[in-house]
């Protein structure tokens, strides 16, 4: 059961876009070019290039030691899903069956964070969804019914 206290915090981490009480954002700066190189950007591709979602998700599974059936199970996703999800290493899920997985699988902040950018989304602090996803993520809430709870109590569409 969540408590009052609890859904009062969440609101005022909705409200400050994300900031837990006592912690600091910091924009970081991004430089520009006015011209870039092929080569360059062929050289920074090879470099830079994470692996497929996939890849990063059944390396998160099996790191956390559960199967595959008890993840995709409680993260209500369909078998079908997780199997056409498993088989085809360019596959992209939507954004929420990603946040579903990675509360399945009770990622931290930063193994979140990775999962869903290697599927090209990210938890935005402007999205008040994402920032009641983002708050239990922080607080270790990974229970179905009460990660509902919280967003049916701010009016967004349970899981």
């Amino acid at each position: 059961m969540i408590t009052k206290d609890f859904l009062l915090e969440c609101g005022e981490y909705i409200k400050s876009g994300g900031i837990l009480s006592g912690a600091v954002f910091t924009p970081v700066d991004i430089p520009t070019h006015e011209f870039v190189d092929p080569s360059e950007a062929e050289a920074y591709l090879k470099k830079n290039r994470d692996v497929f979602f996939v890849q990063q998700l059944l390396g998160l599974i099996d790191k956390s030691g559960k199967k595959d059936s008890d993840v995709y199970k409680k993260a209500g996703i369909d078998r079908r899903l997780f199997s056409k999800i498993r088989s085809n290493l360019e596959y992209t899920p939507a954004k929420k069956t990603v946040i579903a997985l990675c509360l399945a699988l009770e990622l931290p902040r930063n193994e979140a964070d990775l999962l869903l950018s290697s599927a090209g989304y990210s938890l935005s602090r402007a999205d008040d969804f994402d920032l009641a996803i983002a708050f239990c993520i922080e607080k270790r809430v990974y229970d179905f019914l009460q990660i509902n709870e919280v967003l049916d109590h701010f009016g967004f569409e349970v899981f």
